[in-house]
């Protein structure tokens, strides 16, 4: 969803959390928990994976737990492949 290179974790989880609030609107998303972040490096492409879980409001008075898994591409930092 950026535009903005990916050098380390910190900034990895900050694109995943950028793809959340764009996914499921800035307003909605009320918490957001990392347990992994690791880099991979590829023979065709490198890649940083970020796991972990989201808080996510549904109407008045609900709230959905969801765990993520994506991939962002370090260059530009895109998330390249999901699962939700």
């Amino acid at each position: 969803m950026s535009a903005d290179r990916v050098k380390d974790a910190g900034s990895a989880q900050a694109a995943a959390r950028r793809y959340l609030a764009a996914q499921f609107g800035s307003n909605k998303v009320k918490e957001v928990s990392f347990s992994k972040s690791w880099y991979t490096p590829g023979a065709q492409k490198d890649i940083w994976e970020v796991e972990g879980d989201v808080v996510v409001k549904k109407g008045w008075f609900g709230k959905e737990h969801l765990h993520f898994k994506f991939q962002i591409d370090p260059a530009t930092g895109r998330v390249i492949a999901y699962e939700v």
